[in-house]
C-alpha cells in the first residue's frame, strides 16, 4: 500500500526502556515465568509509543485499541529477579488497520555488554471498543511516517553493535 512499510523493519524507531525485574513478575525459582515476559514487552511498548508522542491513551480517548492478533515469541535466556533489563521497540511495518511491532529483552552483563534473553513480533489490528477494525488514527500513521522514514531495515538481533548476540 502507499505510504506504509511492508516487510521491514526499522533501523531508526528502536526505543529502548530500561527497568530491573520486579518481584512480582517471578515465580518460586526466581525465574521470569514465561508468560509474564508479555508484561514487560507491554512495558516497552507503553514507554515506546509515549516518546513517539502518541500515548496509548490517545488510542483509548477514540475508543480504540490495539488488539495483538499474533505473537511469534522466542526465549533464548531467563530473566531473574532484579537483574537489570533493556526492552527495545521497533516498528516493523504498518498497513491501514493493522501494524507490527519487534521486541527484544537484553538482559545487563555487566562489563561484558547485554546479552538477548528473549524477542517477540506482535501484529496487531486496530479495533474500537465494540471489537470492529478500523483504520489507524491518522495522526499516528503521520507519526510513524516521519520518524521511521524509508531506510533499510535491519534484524532485531543487529539492531545494536553495543550487544552481544550469543
Amino acid at each position: 500500500m502507499a505510504g506504509s512499510k511492508t516487510n521491514q523493519e526499522s533501523s531508526r524507531v528502536w526505543h529502548k526502556t530500561q527497568l530491573r525485574v520486579p518481584l512480582f513478575e517471578v515465580d518460586l525459582g526466581q525465574a521470569v515465568y514465561h508468560g509474564n515476559y508479555f508484561h514487560l514487552f507491554e512495558l516497552g511498548r507503553e514507554a515506546f509509543l509515549r516518546d513517539l508522542g502518541y500515548p496509548y491513551r490517545r488510542f483509548m480517548d477514540q475508543q480504540l485499541h490495539l488488539a495483538i492478533v499474533e505473537a511469534t515469541c522466542s526465549y533464548r535466556r531467563p530473566l531473574h529477579y532484579d537483574e537489570m533489563i533493556e526492552i527495545h521497540t521497533g516498528v516493523k511495518w504498518w498497513r491501514r488497520r493493522s501494524l507490527a511491532l519487534s521486541q527484544a529483552i537484553y538482559r545487563s552483563e555487566g562489563e561484558d555488554g547485554w546479552v538477548l534473553c528473549t524477542k517477540v513480533t506482535l501484529n496487531m489490528v486496530c479495533v474500537r471498543f465494540a471489537g470492529q477494525a478500523t483504520i489507524l488514527p491518522i495522526e499516528f500513521v503521520d507519526i510513524l511516517k516521519r520518524s521511521v522514514g524509508d531506510e533499510e531495515a535491519t534484524d532485531i538481533e543487529t539492531s545494536s553493535n553495543n550487544y552481544n548476540r550469543g
